[in-house]
């Protein structure tokens, strides 16, 4: 029974990693403002992938306060509304509802290091960055069976990870609107690794003293547990970040960013 209860405890942990991009405003960006012009790159750069690694983190830094002149809204802390997470397989199924989410440390990333080609309309790119901690935290309330037992849960919980390095590699076509080249993703991956993770959660069981041991159980054995959850979440967050990245690229042309041979 208890060891159903650190399962479900960690799935409801990172779950809170799956969130939704909010909707932006229906306003489209074809000029840097002025103090922006500097994060342009050429492509015929033959430092160009040191210049998008440059241009990317000047980008992170704004990530505290939005960049109004062109729509970009602020991303740290990332709120999120609610997000609904239903799984099933062999060992548990059920629901996880999640509300009043808060992400932090978006914006403390360090982009590491860039490799971007592109052929003719398709882009291909890879990203090496490190974070020092990510927090997620907020509501929760699950109806959970594992192994024919039934767990409710309703409380609040926090999810730490600590150390992350963190790589992405993404295809997109570019198109054409209004004039400007935008991306559209293809396809997203992501591998997120973490030197520890440690979860909070109340709410799991009405014995505080309980309740407690589960945590202390769950962040003992965190990093089996993470891989197992990380790879059975995939199918749900990688659709979500691909949203997230057409949210913004379809605001900002990608030939503002990167400006085409001459």
């Amino acid at each position: 029974m208890q060891s159903n209860r650190c399962i479900f405890l960690a799935i409801l942990g990172l779950s809170g990693l799956s969130f939704t991009a909010s909707q932006q405003q229906n306003e489209h960006t074809y000029e840097l403002p002025e103090h922006l012009r500097d994060i342009r790159c050429r492509e015929d750069d033959p430092a160009l992938n040191e210049c998008i690694r440059k241009a990317l983190q000047r980008g992170i830094h704004f990530f505290k306060t939005g960049i109004p002149a062109i729509n970009v809204p602020v991303v740290d802390p990332f709120h999120i509304h609610k997000v609904n997470y239903q799984f099933s397989n062999n060992v548990i199924k059920g629901k996880i509802r999640l509300r009043n989410i808060n992400v932090k440390g978006l914006s403390d990333i360090t982009v590491k290091n860039v490799d971007y080609s592109r052929k003719r309309n398709h882009v291909h790119i890879i990203v090496d960055a490190a974070m020092p901690r990510l927090i997620i935290e907020g509501n929760h309330r699950a109806d959970v069976v594992i192994n024919n037992v039934k767990i409710l849960s309703n409380g609040s919980f926090s999810l730490t990870l600590i150390n992350l390095v963190v790589k992405v590699i993404m295809d997109t076509e570019l198109y054409e609107r209004d004039g400007h080249e935008h991306d559209r993703v293809l396809k997203v991956n992501f591998d997120i690794n973490a030197d520890d993770m440690k979860i909070k959660a109340g709410g799991l069981l009405p014995e505080p003293a309980l309740n407690d041991a589960i945590v202390d159980f769950i962040n003992e054995n965190w990093r089996q547990l993470y891989k197992i959850i990380f790879a059975e979440a995939r199918p749900m967050w990688e659709p979500t970040a691909v949203k997230f990245v057409n949210d913004y690229t379809s605001y900002i042309p990608h030939d503002l960013l990167i400006l085409k041979n001459a």
